[in-house]
């Protein structure tokens, strides 16, 4: 998905050694569309550096389950839906530089998410 806003394919992952988002730049391909080199390592990328994009609380012990998803507020950046170890649906409109806060409980905790595998 394309975060900075470039009409170039990046990619925000999630680190256990941290419990943070990291965001890599992608670099446009000669033909067109994303240079999937520059997505592979971060020596590849635009920049040739991950940058925090979410600070701590990412692990996956805290939040089991998430998903970059198309831009779900209309302003014209993808984001991140986030089930909690609690059940906790939350709801995280992205930037183009970093997410902040805690994002919006959409639903509640509960037993029913902490048992699912995958949301998607």
């Amino acid at each position: 998905m394309d975060v900075s806003g470039d009409a170039v394919a990046d990619m925000v992952y999630r680190t256990d050694v941290s419990g943070r988002l990291l965001f890599r730049k992608g670099i446009a391909a000669s033909g067109g569309g994303t240079d999937l080199n520059s997505l592979a390592s971060a020596a590849n990328s635009s920049g040739k550096i991950d940058t925090e994009y979410g600070a701590s609380g990412w692990y996956t012990t805290d939040v089991p389950l998430l998903m970059g998803t198309p831009d779900a507020n209309g302003d014209g950046i993808p984001d991140i839906w986030a089930v909690a170890a609690n059940g906790a649906v939350r709801f995280h409109p992205w930037s183009k530089t970093a997410l902040s806060g805690s994002g919006t409980q959409v639903i509640n905790p509960n037993t029913y998410w902490p048992t699912r595998l995958s949301i998607g």
